[in-house]
């Protein structure tokens, strides 16, 4: 993988690069999308290089990362090479951090430090391809369908409820610059509270309320109940609103699981850990389908968004 870093305009490819390891927690497949290389420059300043792992290849991530670099909230991107999905960046201060459950509920502000990141993102006019997870989600079930690949039966109950998911979110407000992360892992904070994006993966023009969803299942329960989160990252309280936000981030959670199938698929013999991840999503995914959530949502739905 070295070997795109030629690729690199100078002064970058001329560095000594060496590999710091896949860039997230061994439990995350979807967060584990690049490989990260660190050099030092002839000015003493240390960067980093990112370079998309197979399933995570294309455009979007290293779009994603300049245009929140540009707008503030990414950390700065140096160089790209667009066409490779590959980026240079300064690498930040040992003050930061991987944002993680615990240290989003300690540290004062700090959802409402990445709910304003989030919103400047969805601001910044980032020229970013379409991006809708529903019909993403549904083309690779499709695909391991066609593939004769069996879905595990814990996954079953979501995916049947897909087309229903979508029909309910559609006609929803126009799209805008979305994060879509749904991984507190694409969370950097920093010393005194301060909050940065990285990643970029899932990015795209997108439902804002899609992007609101994928990161409320994420900090919904462990960080705050998703009544109390929403208001802080959307700006209101609207009911109808509330349940679209609620329905994407069940959408998004079936969009990591498959993706994360796929991923274990083209690397099987990955460090990155499979299994617990899938476990870990499946229950965010399932349980508002098992517990009979969703028809309440879905009928919320109908109320639109403002």
């Amino acid at each position: 993988m070295i070997d795109r870093l030629s690729g690199l305009p100078d002064p970058w490819a001329a560095l000594d690069w060496k590999p710091t390891g896949i860039g997230s927690g061994l439990l995350s497949w979807q967060g584990a999308s690049h490989e990260s290389w660190q050099a030092m420059t002839d000015g003493g300043e240390r960067v980093i290089a990112k370079i998309p792992r197979p399933h995570a290849v294309g455009s979007a991530a290293a779009l994603a990362r300049s245009a929140a670099s540009a707008a503030g909230v990414g950390p700065v991107v140096l160089a790209h090479d667009i066409a490779l999905g590959m980026t240079v960046e300064a690498a930040l201060g040992d003050g930061w951090r991987v944002a993680t459950g615990l240290r989003l509920q300690r540290t004062p502000g700090a959802v409402h430090a990445v709910a304003a990141a989030r919103r400047v993102f969805r601001e910044s006019e980032a020229t970013l391809p379409a991006r809708d997870l529903g019909a993403e989600a549904q083309a690779m079930l499709d695909a391991f369908s066609a593939a004769g690949a069996s879905l595990p039966l814990v996954v079953a109950p979501v995916a049947a409820v897909l087309p229903r998911l979508r029909e309910a979110v559609a006609n929803g407000p126009d799209p805008l610059p979305a994060w879509l992360s749904s991984e507190i892992s694409d969370i950097q904070l920093g010393p005194d509270g301060e909050v940065l994006l990285t990643g970029g993966t899932t990015a795209g023009l997108a439902d804002p309320l899609a992007d609101i969803g994928a990161l409320l299942t994420e900090l919904s329960p462990t960080v705050l109940p998703a009544e109390e989160a929403f208001p802080v990252l959307w700006g209101d309280a609207h009911p109808g609103a509330f349940a679209r936000a609620r329905l994407w981030g069940v959408i998004a959670d079936l969009w990591v699981l498959l993706r994360a199938m796929q991923a274990h698929a083209m690397e099987p013999e990955s460090d990155v850990g499979y299994v617990g991840y899938l476990m870990f999503r499946t229950w965010h995914a399932e349980h508002l389908v098992l517990t009979g959530e969703i028809d309440t949502l879905v009928a919320q739905a109908g109320m639109g968004w403002k």
